[in-house]
């Protein structure tokens, strides 16, 4: 790849408006800075970045820019020695884009006729590049008797170039359409699953697409055609009936499932290790004839949940990452049952198993759970049901079963599994996923105890239910209502901040005056006795990174305020909750070592967020935890 401008003996400098050698390549300076995330994935992309591209490092590299319009070029020779740097500091193998992968990033400008580009200058640090554009030469430029171009040749180079610039564009476009699908897909995934819980709960209808329209039948007689087309509407689940809690569910349960949810803890260091494992249950036949109840409440009491905890790492507690509990699964669910990592996937595989951890009176009237003892006693219960797999990010819940020698994977009569986050994000249209502990609380029901796998698995069989019946009972129109809120809310806090901002200007900006005495230089942070350099680029770059800390500190101390406020709404919500006042009042019965009330504990942990508002971000900003315990962030330097 020849030199853009050869210096030798013969040779000078170039000057401004010269024109390249005839046997020179370029590059688009655009299609340069674009590179890495048009050639790599994220990660790589990111990698590239951060070393050659960020906070101005690639305008340090100085670049001799060209001009053909309308493109801002800068020679090959450049770009292959920015492309060896990168791949002797990161070892990656990096070259030109083939030309049919982004045509237009090689560019050449051999052809007779056709104008060469012109040099404009060096582009570095001290020098914009709008300013280097403005030194474009108009094309009829000549120098040293330079052939002059044909309007010709010029049109047709020009269409090639734009052509090519045209071609780069649709490519970026093409991607966008292809991740916006890729999104929509996605989301579409989470809306039918929520579906199929729907229907395994029997609260919508399966389709039937065999059906036909009413309309289209001329021997229905008009008095029938009005129930025929509902029959018809729910048959196509487009019109459903409005649901009533207070009966039993309205259609047949899909296939009969067994829902089975778990929930694997791990100590929060040191590998990892597995120290409890939550396995509940709900038959969708105990709810034959059951009402539902608001949110499911009477469903939820069908719920079969176990707790089992690992002996050879009960001394594990977590503490800093997650309030650990293990010793608290919550009495109405049941008792805590010890088994060994050798009995584990045993033990796990009886509840895949009928009874699926229903007890059974054995004839000597003793519990058994135990599938194989059951199968024994009682043949009534052996049948080999469907089950749907839940979870709450279930995924990694899979892989821990699969780390302790448990693979649910492999069993043939498991036809899906459902993840609550996602379900909940399809009735919500949320993007992002919530925690269990503010889901619980949008159903307006109270998790005691999170982070113990036992209730962490039953209350995640009861979010299923809450989402399932709630949004079942929420109509289109409902959710649409939801998203134009949400859009008028949004649009309304970028108006109050514009208002906001637009009177801090005015307050600022007062007319008249002369500025003032000049501030010293320690009002900046340096020394009066050595000032900064500005014309050094590293400076320059130290003041940037400087302001982009600040920025960063700044975006995490008011997501951190917001948390905060959250989290108090949360904890104002529980004081006067229901379910608290239940729960007080079996705390209070047995009296409390301090001598409070239940309700008077978390009021006072209200007032204790009150106190933190004044804190200082960087002297460890306490935090609540979801399912009421409290969590601290310290010596993170925030």
């Amino acid at each position: 790849m020849s030199e853009a401008y050869p210096h030798g003996s013969n040779s000078s400098l170039p000057y401004i408006g010269q024109i390249a050698p005839r046997e020179s390549k370029f590059c688009p300076f655009a299609a340069v800075n674009k590179w890495p995330y048009k050639s790599f994935h994220h990660l790589d992309a990111e990698t590239i970045s951060k070393a050659f591209f960020a906070a101005g490092k690639l305008r340090m590299r100085g670049w001799t820019l060209n001009a053909s319009k309308p493109l801002i070029l800068v020679p090959a020779t450049e770009v292959q020695a920015l492309f060896d740097d990168i791949k002797k500091e990161l070892r990656l193998l990096v070259h030109f884009p083939k030309e049919e992968k982004e045509p237009g990033f090689l560019l050449s400008f051999t052809e007779k006729g056709i104008p060469r580009p012109r040099y404009l200058g060096r582009l570095d640090l001290e020098h914009s590049l709008d300013e280097m554009e403005a030194k474009i030469p108009p094309y009829h430029h000549e120098q040293n008797g330079d052939t002059k171009t044909h309007d010709r040749s010029f049109a047709a180079f020009k269409k090639k170039m734009e052509a090519a610039i045209e071609a780069t564009k649709q490519k970026s476009k093409h991607q966008r359409d292809r991740k916006k699908k890729e999104r929509v897909g996605i989301k579409q995934g989470w809306c039918e699953q929520l579906k199929r819980a729907q229907c395994y709960l029997g609260v919508r209808p399966r389709a039937e697409p065999g059906m036909p329209n009413p309309t289209e039948d001329p021997s229905i007689p008009p008095r029938e055609l009005e129930q025929a087309m509902k029959r018809y509407q729910i048959s196509k689940c487009v019109e459903l009936p409005d649901l009533v809690v207070s009966e039993p569910a309205p259609f047949a349960f899909q296939d009969n499932v067994v829902f089975i949810c778990v929930d694997v803890e791990a100590y929060e260091k040191e590998n990892r290790p597995v120290t409890e494992i939550g396995i509940s249950t709900l038959d969708t036949n105990d709810l034959i004839g059951v009402s539902l109840g608001e949110c499911g409440s009477a469903w939820m009491k069908k719920i079969r949940a176990r707790h089992f905890r690992i002996k050879e790492t009960a001394h594990l507690h977590n503490t800093e990452f997650v309030a650990g509990c293990a010793e608290r699964f919550e009495p109405e669910f049941g008792a805590s049952e010890w088994i060994s990592f050798k009995e584990a996937p045993q033990v796990i595989a009886s509840c895949f198993r009928p009874p699926y951890s229903r007890p059974v009176e054995s004839l000597n009237g003793e519990s058994l759970t135990n599938g194989d003892a059951i199968a024994n006693a009682n043949k009534e219960y052996v049948e080999k049901r469907q089950i749907v797999l839940v979870g709450h990010d279930v995924r990694n819940d899979i892989d821990y079963l699969r780390k302790i020698g448990y693979d649910v994977s492999t069993l043939s009569n498991i036809i899906e599994a459902l993840d609550t986050a996602d379900l909940y994000r399809a009735w919500k249209h949320h993007q992002n996923p919530t925690k269990l502990g503010s889901i619980l609380m949008d159903l307006e029901m109270v998790g005691w105890n999170l982070h113990n796998a036992g209730n962490d698995a039953a209350y995640t069989l009861q979010a299923l239910l809450g989402i399932a019946i709630s949004s079942r009972k929420s109509s289109l129109t409902t959710s649409q209502s939801q998203t134009t809120s949400r859009t008028q809310d949004l649009e309304r806090e970028a108006r109050d901040r514009a208002k906001e901002e637009a009177e801090e200007w005015t307050a600022a900006d007062v007319e008249g005056g002369d500025g003032g005495p000049p501030n010293p230089l320690e009002r900046f942070g340096w020394p009066q006795s050595n000032p900064p350099a500005a014309s050094k680029p590293g400076n320059v770059q130290t003041s940037k990174m400087l302001n982009h800390n600040e920025r960063r500190l700044e975006k995490v101390a008011t997501g951190l305020r917001e948390e905060r406020e959250s989290s108090k709404k949360i904890e104002a919500k529980w004081v006067s909750s229901p379910e608290v006042e239940r729960k007080g009042q079996e705390l209070d019965g047995d009296g409390e070592e301090d001598g409070g009330t239940f309700a008077q504990s978390i009021t006072d942990r209200l007032a204790f967020l009150e106190e933190e508002d004044d804190g200082e971000v960087g002297g460890g900003v306490k935090l609540p935890i979801v399912g009421g315990k409290m969590g601290a962030v310290r010596g993170r330097g925030w």
